[in-house]
């Protein structure tokens, strides 16, 4: 049987503290991408398609959540339960920190102390700590249970996972 490769089965398998803090870098490092991708799109939609700010922050998003479920789900997490159960949980997620970060960026714009662009940027940036003990905790937990590095390659999370 020919078995995948996964990035995780390259690194050691961290414990304690260290476990933790290479779940949260590999989640900054997807949210960066995630959230570049947010910023490029927000901003070249806003600057050159003239598109109304809040719908392009929509749009925007929408591009910007694939990059950070794909991300977060195969590499961060590491698959803790079913791609639609883990999807349909952080979607909650994101699209909760999406609203309130929309209405903070409405409420800016309203402001009018800076351009709806820069204003859009900033916004991007103001829950991720937020979002990540929601996505640790919850959307990507086996049955509510944060799953370690080792339990994901044991049979307790796998269990679990497969039934979420």
């Amino acid at each position: 049987m020919i078995r995948r490769f996964r990035v995780q089965d390259a690194a050691p398998r961290p414990r304690g503290v260290w476990r933790e803090l290479v779940f949260v870098s590999r989640f900054g490092l997807v949210g960066l991408a995630a959230t570049a991708v947010h910023v490029v799109i927000v901003s070249v939609l806003i600057v050159f398609a003239k598109v109304p700010v809040l719908l392009a922050n929509l749009v925007a998003f929408l591009i910007a959540f694939s990059v950070s479920f794909s991300g977060n789900y195969v590499w961060a997490f590491g698959r803790p339960r079913s791609p639609r159960s883990a999807m349909g949980r952080f979607f909650l997620v994101s699209s909760g920190a999406f609203c309130v970060n929309t209405l903070l960026l409405a409420w800016l714009v309203q402001t009018e102390y800076l351009s709806p662009a820069v204003l859009a940027v900033l916004a991007a940036g103001a829950f991720p700590l937020i979002t990540y003990l929601a996505s640790r905790f919850w959307a990507f937990s086996a049955d509510g249970q944060a799953c370690s590095e080792d339990d994901r390659h044991g049979s307790s999370c796998s269990q679990k996972a497969g039934a979420g």
